[in-house]
């Protein structure tokens, strides 16, 4: 398989957007694949699953995770070229959320009058799994913790025996949160976080669920991360929105970059 990587398969929150503005950063909403220790792993299923390619479609097995299963995490999921051909097995792994578990809230998609075809006729066998706080994965240990996000949300450290990956999508840094989440990121090679917001916005968008890409930044510092990636951009936030931003986030973290659709992160 390679070195190791991060492949961004879309970094935009809430609604999938297309058009000339959107050319640089993209507009699928997110998913993200991680290739460590030989093995890979896809983190939700947003439009970006779509873009699921070459050898990939290949794998007699894949895993998973969702971290929600709010829509913009979860529309790819139905027209996801792996599940499109015979013969393959893909794991999904979710948390328990409002009483429902990995399957039940798939469903809520995946039938009429939303979606025709239910799981079940797909050609590939989709195996659902509870997401525990470990999981190990062939090389890989997935852990994960709960967030702030209306819902719920599942934030994940993917680690193999020299990389980790922190990936903290749809939750809100709080003050109460800080303390722990510092700790579970800290050092990792690379964070994948939130920062879904100007500091202008933030007034209004406080309770969404999200964070300012200035916060997403002071986080980075803060858990001593080795490379970060802002993700989860806002579908009003044009390639020139993110690009005037990129100074702001570079002065407090140095290295500091918006992620973009089709971005490869070698580790």
């Amino acid at each position: 398989m390679g070195s190791d990587k991060v492949t961004l398969l879309g970094v935009r929150g809430s609604v999938p957007v297309s058009g000339t503005d959107y050319g640089q950063y993209g507009g699928a909403t997110t998913c993200i694949m991680a290739e460590l220790a030989g093995q890979r792993l896809l983190i939700d299923a947003g439009s970006g699953l779509v873009r699921l390619s070459g050898r990939v479609l290949d794998e007699e097995q894949l895993a998973l995770i969702l971290t929600h299963a709010h829509a913009d995490h979860l529309i790819g999921l139905p027209m996801c070229p792996y599940l499109l051909r015979p013969g393959g097995r893909m794991d999904v792994y979710a948390a328990t959320r409002d009483g429902l578990d990995t399957l039940g809230q798939v469903s809520r998609l995946f039938s009429p009058p939303l979606w025709p075809v239910g799981p079940e006729r797909l050609p590939t066998e989709i195996c659902w799994r509870e997401l525990l706080p470990e999981l190990k994965l062939g090389g890989l240990t997935v852990d994960s913790m709960e967030g702030v996000h209306p819902g719920g949300v599942s934030l994940l450290r993917v680690r193999s025996r020299d990389k980790t990956v922190a990936v903290l999508t749809d939750c809100t840094l709080t003050d109460a949160l800080l303390p722990e989440l510092t700790s579970f990121a800290r050092g990792c090679d690379l964070l994948l976080c939130d920062g879904q917001y100007s500091n202008a916005e933030w007034r209004d968008c406080a309770g969404f669920g999200h964070n300012t890409w200035t916060m997403a930044a002071r986080f980075a510092a803060a858990c001593g991360a080795k490379a970060l990636r802002i993700v989860h951009h806002d579908p009003r936030h044009t390639d020139d929105v993110l690009n005037e931003a990129s100074a702001e986030i570079d002065r407090i973290f140095p290295g500091a970059a918006f992620g973009y659709e089709g971005e490869v992160i070698t580790l």
